[in-house]
C-alpha cells in the first residue's frame, strides 16, 4: 500500500468529518505522515491541513520551515498543537454540519446555474472583495455545481461549493444582496445544492464561522446536524 492509500484509509475513518482533507488528498497535495500513520499532514503551497494524535501532529509540525502559513480545517487536537508551537495571527473558528436526510426538494424554477463571468461580481462580496479570489471563485463555478438567482439580468443571490469528494459536497459562498433579503432566495438556492449533492450520492456539508449567525440559523432550519469544530487560521512559523 502506497502512502496516498495509507493516508486515505486513515482519513476514511470519518470521510465526512475529514472531507476537506480527502479533497486535498485528491488534488495532488504534498503528503506527510507520522507513525503507522498516527497523523496526516497535507500541504498545497502555503495552505496546510493536519489531523491525528497530539504527539504525532506536533512531530509533523516541527518539520516545517520558517514562514507564513494558512491552516485550514483544523480539528481541536490539531488546533491545540498549532497554537502551542507557532505564533497565531488570526483564528476563524467554525462549526461543521452535515445534512442527515435523503429526501430531495421540489425544483426551484428561479434558480439557475452560474456563469464563469459571475466570479467578478461574487468576489466583491466574499473575503473583502480581494481580486486574488477571482480565479478561485471562477474555478469553483466551472467545477460546479454553482447556482444563483437573477432579476432583470442582475445576479442577486448565489451559492457555490468549496470542495467535492466521493462522499461529501461542501456548500459555501452563500450570499443574498441586501435589497433582496428575506424573500426566501437563500433557502431556494440551498435546496438546489442539496438536491444536486443527494442525487450524486454525496452528503451535503457546511463549515460556518461561529459568528455568522444568519448562516447558522439557516443550517439548523434545514436540519443540518453539528459534527465538529474546526479552525481556519494564519500562523507564523519562526
Amino acid at each position: 500500500m502506497n502512502d496516498i492509500e495509507k493516508a486515505r484509509r486513515f482519513l476514511s475513518r470519518d470521510p465526512i468529518r475529514y472531507s476537506y482533507m480527502m479533497g486535498m488528498l485528491r488534488d495532488h497535495t504534498q503528503l506527510l505522515m507520522d507513525g503507522p500513520p498516527d497523523a496526516v499532514m497535507l500541504r498545497r503551497a502555503n495552505v496546510i491541513s493536519v489531523t491525528g494524535t497530539l504527539s504525532s501532529v506536533r512531530s509533523l509540525l516541527r518539520t516545517m520551515e520558517p514562514g507564513e502559513y494558512r491552516f485550514h480545517s483544523l480539528d481541536p487536537v490539531a488546533f491545540r498543537a498549532v497554537s502551542e508551537l507557532f505564533l497565531e495571527v488570526d483564528d476563524g473558528p467554525t462549526w461543521m454540519f452535515r445534512y442527515p436526510f435523503k429526501k430531495t426538494f421540489a425544483p426551484e424554477p428561479s434558480v439557475v446555474p452560474l456563469e464563469p463571468e459571475d466570479a467578478q461580481e461574487i468576489c466583491k462580496y466574499w473575503h473583502g472583495g480581494s481580486r486574488d479570489a477571482v480565479p478561485y471563485i471562477r474555478y469553483r463555478i466551472e467545477d460546479g455545481p454553482a447556482y444563483g438567482i437573477r432579476t432583470e439580468g442582475e445576479l442577486i443571490a448565489w451559492s457555490l461549493t468549496h470542495y467535492i469528494t466521493d462522499h461529501a459536497m461542501c456548500l459555501g459562498f452563500l450570499h443574498v444582496k441586501d435589497p433582496w433579503r428575506g424573500k426566501g432566495y437563500a433557502v431556494a438556492i440551498t435546496k438546489t445544492l442539496i438536491n444536486h449533492a443527494l442525487k450524486a450520492g454525496q452528503v451535503p456539508v457546511v463549515d460556518i464561522y461561529k459568528d455568522n449567525h444568519p448562516s447558522l440559523e439557516l443550517a439548523r432550519k434545514f436540519g443540518f446536524r453539528e459534527i465538529g469544530e474546526n479552525h481556519w487560521l494564519s500562523c507564523r512559523v519562526p
